[in-house]
Order: structure tokens, then sequence, then C-alpha cells
């Protein structure tokens, strides 16, 4: 069974981000709250949906505690192995992991 610390998944990542030009480790980025959409940058139809099941003065604080939040840039994970997988789900286990996204 292969195992890979977070410390060499971070270096991994560090090092894949070097080669592919635009993409940054989560932990690089200073903002990261701003790789996600906010309430302001919701489709009507996402809002209307949440308005009508928490009412117009509650939706906004349901959605941010109980809502999934959209990523608006392509993400994926580095394992310390080196490997980049789309889905957080498809890394081996024990192979620890960075994430990543494609931000320029």
């Amino acid at each position: 069974m292969e195992t890979y610390t977070t410390d060499q998944a971070a270096q991994k990542a560090l090092e894949w981000c070097e080669v592919n030009k635009g993409w940054k480790r989560i932990c690089d980025i200073e903002d990261s709250d701003s790789l996600y959409k906010t309430w302001d940058e919701l489709p009507k139809k996402i809002k209307n949906y949440w308005i009508k099941a928490y009412g117009e003065y509650s939706a906004e604080s349901a959605w941010k505690e109980f809502g999934e939040s959209y990523c608006k840039f392509p993400k994926g994970f580095i394992t310390g192995k080196g490997e980049f997988y789309e889905n957080v789900l498809d890394v081996p286990l024990y192979h620890n992991l960075m994430m990543v996204f494609k931000v320029g």
C-alpha cells in the first residue's frame, strides 16, 4: 500500500503548479473565499428556490449555512505522488492531497 504525507502532497502540488501555469495551490491564494460564488452571484432560479423555502429575509442566511457554494474556477487535487485528479473521491486512499485551482 502506497502512502504519502500532507507535506509530500504540498510539495508535489507546488511543483505541478510550476509546470502548469495558471494553477495555484489553495494555500497560495490570498482570498480563497473569492473562488466560490456569493449569494449575489447566484442565478435568479436558485435564489428563488431558497426564498420560497426560507422566506425573503432568511434565504441568504439559509443558503450560506446549508447551501452548496459553486466554484467559479476549474479545480483539482494533487496527490503526494504528484498525480492530478478532478474528483476528490478518485484520489487513492492514503495518498493525501492538495487542492489546486486554475485562476490564471
